[in-house]
């Protein structure tokens, strides 16, 4: 099997370092290194030719999962998609205001930084009655597993219900904007498997956060659950843009 990578990887930070791993890996996916179907090099090949560790590398490939380019199948491995990804077969994502990498990385960061707060706020204020509604929005979830239209409703509920539960106005008022600006791209992730089952796992640690009344975690895990996402985005993008020379 070929396992020619790019060598070079910029050192900084491990998000930095997924990212430039799912791009080069994107990168000779849509060349045809590896035909539909054709399984990936194992985690230890892969790690050893990019240099880095099993997290970093574990996070490039669910971007890419999340994205429809690979399909992860737990004990055996990640093969490529036999069909090609929803994302990479529609014009969504040039039709809207998130049309290039430095305004999708600015509403990423925002939303980010701001619900990472309103999730520390919603574990210091949330009361019994609203932690019984998010329980419940999570039971729903799950059950909606197979109707990406019905989850996508029910994770938008999740987080206006937190946001709610911060019982602050403006920071709030903030979000609706930023969320109403990236609703497309929130759906489009729900749309795979992956994108559902992420938002669950995501969701269920922010929730266990919550419930304990954890304000450090609370944040930790939503940060962790967006930046996911903002690493397949980039990932997508970086493969849509036309070649530069």
């Amino acid at each position: 099997m070929n396992t020619k990578f790019l060598v070079g990887l910029e050192p900084p930070s491990r998000a930095t370092l997924s990212e430039q791993v799912a791009k080069q890996l994107a990168k000779r996916i849509a060349e045809g290194e590896w035909l539909p179907g054709e399984k990936l090099p194992s985690e230890a090949e892969l790690r050893k030719a990019f240099n880095v560790g099993r997290s970093s590398l574990r996070e490039a490939l669910a971007s890419l999962a999340l994205i429809g380019l690979i399909r992860v199948r737990a004990g055996d491995g990640s093969y490529i998609s036999e069909q090609p990804s929803i994302y990479f077969t529609s014009p969504w994502l040039r039709s809207g205001r998130l049309a290039d990498e430095k305004t999708l990385r600015e509403f990423a960061e925002a939303r980010l930084s701001l619900e990472a707060e309103v999730a520390g706020l919603c574990a210091e204020r949330i009361t019994p009655q609203q932690l019984a509604e998010m329980d419940l929005l999570m039971e729903q979830m799950k059950a909606s597993i197979h109707d990406a239209e019905a989850f996508a409703k029910l994770d938008l509920s999740f987080h206006l219900c937190m946001g709610e539960a911060a019982n602050n106005g403006v920071l709030n008022n903030i979000l609706s904007g930023i969320r109403e600006q990236s609703m497309e791209l929130i759906t489009k992730s729900l749309l795979l498997e992956e994108g559902k089952e992420n938002a669950l796992r995501g969701h269920g640690k922010i929730l266990e956060a919550i419930r304990t009344h954890n304000v450090v975690k609370a944040r930790e895990a939503m940060r962790a659950h967006l930046q996911l996402f903002q690493r397949s985005y980039t990932v997508l993008l970086q493969d849509r843009q036309p070649n530069k020379g």
